[in-house]
């Protein structure tokens, strides 16, 4: 049953940590368990807000079992309850601190309901990013291993070093660092592989186009190709036992080991030929007309 206020003051409070009642938490409403273990367990610890009453009758039944003096007649029934205070910002605050301390953190808003005493943590894995704040699940750690839930809206921002591009960039060519810039920002955290240094970037490609002023995020890049579409590349035509090379063009760019079209300037006639290097591109006569 839930507390009212008046009489969740005259309960007697279950032992700091503990998952039990103990006979000592009984002891001070109860003369007839002085001389009884005080950390002899009597009956499971109730939840959080929650009374535990013992009548008169289930007293007796415990001074039995535990071969103590009968109560006396008028023994009262005894309530036992496990403390819970309003929620302090301030410890709130200080946990969320802890697991991130290089944060700017501000509470906008939390739950006001009562709280056991207990270890509060925040885990960072459990902040959820939404409009007008950020969503922040936490926990009281209480009586062993059980855990009360609590939340708090929350304004979170980190400084972060990001690389930007300073103008648009093509996918598929290769950014030079004069297209970057690398600032120092604010934002709220966040797991993406953004990458954080001009060298990280300059020389690769972008998968896809990127908008000038957007962070650049690493997985959305690939290494330089040895070959780039419209480069003139240097074929070498492979017959048997017998080998000649010729110029070409490249139709489509690609790495070491990739197979791309190349366009004979003379015959006009494509070709697939797989790239040997930068700007060398190999083929077999024998799967694919070459020549004029």
């Amino acid at each position: 049953m839930i507390l009212p206020a008046l009489f969740a003051l005259a309960c007697l409070a279950v032992s700091p940590g503990s998952d039990q009642i103990l006979v000592r938490d009984l002891a001070p409403s109860f003369p007839s368990l002085a001389s009884a273990a005080g950390d002899a367990p009597v009956a499971l610890a109730p939840a959080p807000g929650v009374a535990r009453v013992f009548r008169t009758a289930e007293l007796r039944a415990l001074a039995v079992r535990l071969n103590l003096p009968a109560p006396p007649p008028d023994q009262p029934e005894i309530c036992v309850t496990r403390p819970v205070a309003a929620p302090d910002p301030a410890r709130l605050l200080a946990a969320m601190r802890k697991e991130m301390p290089e944060a700017t953190i501000e509470i906008l808003e939390f739950s006001r309901q009562p709280i056991p005493e207990g270890e509060i943590e925040f885990p960072a894995r459990q902040l959820r990013r939404g409009a007008g704040g950020a969503l922040w699940l936490g926990y009281v750690h209480y009586g062993g291993n059980h855990r009360f839930t609590i939340w708090a809206k929350v304004k979170v921002l980190v400084t972060v070093e990001r690389v930007l591009a300073v103008g648009d960039l093509a996918s598929g060519q290769p950014i030079q660092a004069a297209q970057l810039t690398a600032q120092m920002l604010q934002e709220y955290p966040s797991s993406e592989p953004f990458a954080r240094s001009i060298d990280e970037v300059a020389g690769k490609w972008p998968r896809l186009p990127i908008r000038a002023g957007m962070a650049i995020r690493t997985d959305l890049l690939v290494n330089p190709r040895d070959v780039v579409r419209g480069d003139t590349v240097r074929v070498e035509v492979r017959n048997g036992a017998a080998h000649l090379e010729l110029e070409a063009t490249a139709e489509a760019s690609g790495a070491f080991g990739e197979i791309i079209p190349v366009l004979n300037p003379i015959s006009k006639k494509r070709f697939p030929a797989r790239v040997e290097g930068k700007g060398r591109v190999s083929v077999d006569a024998a799967a694919a007309e070459v020549m004029p």
